[in-house]
């Protein structure tokens, strides 16, 4: 079993007179990496596995080893949280919903390219949390002397080998408060509607994307009606072309996040598609992919 471990170091001053602070502080940047853990977890509906057990401590340095309990998800959060470091050593404020959207689209295709083929469903970052988690991250940089830093990496504890450790930006700011950057209002529907459906012809996966007819919103969606899947899957309904249309009945939460000046941002999550009403056929020639 791999034992690799994820390591948060604080390089902490000379100066610094008081051990609690080095302890508190240390412990903050665990939260902190804890917090994006559940984040991207929690982005694929994997929320129940952002627990981490803590390994060990190190002095020195002040090191704090820790490791995921579910060990097939230790290196996903740490690439993805690696990613999110490399991003803000670039991006080091974040101003607007614009900026923290930005950042989201980072997280959301880290996701994609690191999960090593566990995901079916497409990343939903919980916009709103993410913001908070940045911003208690800002503040925490405000505590570091000039001549401190903090870095993560993976190893195992007691190595003392740190040149592959990501140091973090303590320059960074979130220079907005969370609650006047937007309200979010969650919505939950259950309705009938058509939709173009992205899959493979002759592939069933439980999820598939949608497109919705009317509204144009593009989502992913799991099919829950297993016996119209089965049918799917089996063959014995015919693969759905890339000009036809389902006409289904559909459950899902709608996210709307409001900034300060109003504007809207839309995201979907929790779809499932309860009932196939029918498949409207097109006329033309079927492509072997939508």
């Amino acid at each position: 079993m791999d034992k690799t471990s994820i390591a948060i170091r604080f390089d902490y001053s000379e100066h610094r007179k008081n051990p609690e602070d080095v302890l508190v502080i240390l412990s903050e940047y665990v939260r902190f990496y804890r917090s994006i853990g559940f984040i991207t977890l929690d982005a694929i509906n994997e929320k129940d596995c952002a627990l981490f057990d803590l390994v060990s401590l190190q002095d020195g340095s002040a090191i704090a080893w820790i490791r995921c309990r579910f060990s097939k998800w230790n290196d996903f959060i740490f690439n993805s949280a690696e990613e999110l470091a490399n991003y803000l050593d670039s991006n080091s404020e974040i101003s607007t919903i614009e900026d923290l959207d930005a950042v989201s689209n980072v997280l959301s295709e880290s996701i994609v390219k690191n999960a090593d083929q566990k995901i079916q469903i497409e990343p939903c970052i919980d916009l709103e949390q993410l913001g908070k988690v940045l911003s208690e991250y800002s503040d925490l940089n405000q505590k570091l002397y000039s001549d401190e830093s903090a870095s993560i990496g993976k190893g195992h504890p007691g190595e003392i080998n740190s040149d592959n450790f990501k140091t973090l930006n303590k320059n960074f700011i979130f220079n907005d408060n969370v609650i006047d950057m937007f309200n979010s209002e969650v919505k939950h529907y259950k309705r009938k509607s058509k939709f173009y459906v992205h899959v493979p012809v002759n592939k069933g996966n439980t999820v598939w994307r949608l497109e919705e007819l009317v509204t144009e919103n593009k989502f992913t969606a799991k099919v829950v009606n297993s016996n119209w899947l089965d049918d799917y899957q089996s063959g014995r309904i015919d693969p759905i072309g890339p000009k036809d249309l389902m006409e289904a009945i559909v459950e899902y939460d709608e996210i709307i996040s409001k900034d300060s000046r109003r504007k809207n941002f839309l995201k979907i999550k929790n779809a499932k598609v309860i009932e196939i009403i029918e498949i409207v056929r097109s006329r033309g020639k079927q492509d072997d992919f939508f």
